[in-house]
């Protein structure tokens, strides 16, 4: 995770990822940079460690992430 000027983002490889959330209300990522979420994604992971894997699993099976 880092953390930049109060933005969020995980680095999965050699991609990195702006992470929009809290801890409060769930994390989320930006549904322009994974091809499988469209605008308004109600996909919200409860924990930052919950979204990392969700990420490396689209990755690793060939959902296309990434701009």
């Amino acid at each position: 995770m880092i953390e930049s000027g109060g933005e969020t983002y995980l680095r999965v490889g050699d991609e990195l990822f702006r992470i929009y959330g809290d801890e409060v209300r769930g994390w989320s990522p930006h549904a322009g940079d994974v091809e499988k979420l469209a605008d308004g994604s109600p996909f919200v992971y409860a924990s930052l460690d919950e979204l990392f894997f969700a990420l490396v699993n689209l990755k690793t099976t060939g959902g296309r992430v990434g701009c």
